[in-house]
């Protein structure tokens, strides 16, 4: 179970400290990773260091969005709480317009920023999972596995990385941790059974997984028919 900790007049909780921890964590696997020109490498920081500060601002503070009535009553519940799963969703949505309004003004590759952001992504979420078993008795063997699923993924973006300029292989990486992910999800305590033996999240992942493998399959039809009118 999460705790909190006293830092002066303040309670932070513990999975609010997690979540700084895995960011910080994503961005030195960025920095460690990154093999580019001083400028570049610097444009890349910012961006992103603005992305995360704002989705976790807007993470952070979505409490208020959905619990207003107890943020007016309670004005430091909002130190306290964070918008959890829906402000999640609301946190990445934010980032992704960030995104598609910054990169139009900034001099940085597409292609490198997503393999930032996803190596970024996976060590943090890495890390998060990591400090989960260290601090929570539940879900080992969930969290465990999904520490290794971010490894490999990890090990798979750097070896893949002069060919992620294609989307294809983006479209080839994402099908195959939808899968990953769907077999995780057998190990989420309690799971409930939706059809077929799977969870909704399962066939949420599921679904994902075949939209990506028919775009991955009519894109490498494309490049063919491409290819051979040439």
């Amino acid at each position: 179970m999460w705790d909190a900790v006293q830092i002066g007049p303040f309670l932070l909780k513990m999975s609010t400290l997690a979540v700084i921890v895995s960011i910080a964590t994503g961005f030195l696997a960025i920095t460690f990773l990154v093999k580019k020109d001083r400028a570049t490498r610097g444009a890349l920081t910012e961006l992103l260091s603005n992305a995360v500060l704002l989705g976790f601002l807007v993470w952070k503070f979505s409490y208020a969005l959905f619990h207003l009535d107890q943020v007016v009553q309670n004005p430091s519940s909002l130190l306290y709480f964070s918008g959890g799963e829906r402000g999640a969703w609301l946190a990445a949505l934010a980032v992704l317009v960030y995104f598609s309004l910054r990169l139009r003004k900034k001099s940085v590759p597409v292609d490198l920023v997503a393999w930032a952001v996803a190596t970024g992504s996976l060590a943090a979420t890495g890390m998060y999972q990591l400090l989960t078993v260290l601090l929570e008795q539940s879900g080992f063997l969930y969290d465990v596995q999904q520490i290794v699923l971010c490894l490999l993924f990890l090990v798979w973006l750097q070896r893949a990385r002069k060919q992620l300029n294609e989307l294809a292989v983006w479209l080839m990486l994402l099908m195959w941790f939808a899968i990953g992910q769907v077999y995780v999800q057998f190990y989420v305590q309690p799971r409930e059974a939706a059809f077929a033996g799977l969870s909704s999240e399962q066939l949420v992942y599921y679904g994902c997984a075949l939209l990506l493998l028919f775009l991955s399959r009519r894109m490498t039809k494309r490049k063919g028919e491409n290819a051979d009118e040439v």
